[in-house]
């Protein structure tokens, strides 16, 4: 079972297509202008290389931002920072926040251990209309994680053996 969740990391990349179109007819703009006015316009060219800047950013943030929910653990990543991982065989469960907690909080992993570990990389962004106009939806990443878990927990009930817990 590999499945990949992803929120905002797609509204990146059609933020950074758009970009791309931006910068290659503000390109072509400044290149016609510079040979038909004046060639003080080739200044201008700069213009077009922040735009690519910009879509290289919003590519590489809507690449990161993810769920992944493997077969031996889940790992998530939000758009800056580094990824993290749980094994499922450390894990002992997965709690759905309740009603009120922080927007960006899609569940907590309680550890073997006792300790808890906020999984919070599936996010919406405040500005989002489906938080403008109600609560940020994490149902799917919820049912996902907690699928992960009883898929991890029913191989190893059938092969006691084969995950070394």
């Amino acid at each position: 079972m590999n499945t990949i969740i992803r929120r905002e990391g797609s509204v990146s990349v059609v933020v950074g297509w758009m970009l791309v179109v931006m910068a290659f007819l503000a390109l072509v703009t400044f290149i016609v202008l510079a040979i038909v006015i004046d060639a003080m316009f080739l200044i201008f060219l700069f213009a077009p290389v922040l735009l690519l800047l910009g879509a290289g950013v919003n590519f590489w943030m809507g690449s990161r931002a993810r769920l992944e929910i493997t077969p031996d653990s889940f790992i998530w990543c939000s758009f800056v920072g580094r990824a993290r991982s749980i094994a499922w065989q450390d894990l002992d469960r997965v709690l759905v926040p309740p009603p009120g907690s922080r927007p960006r909080l899609v569940a907590a992993a309680r550890l073997k251990d006792g300790s808890i570990v906020e999984i919070d990389a599936v996010w919406s962004s405040p500005t989002s209309p489906a938080n403008v106009f109600g609560t940020p939806e994490h149902s799917p990443a919820q049912r996902a994680l907690i699928d992960g878990h009883r898929s991890y927990l029913a191989g190893t009930s059938a092969n006691p053996g084969s995950h070394g817990s």
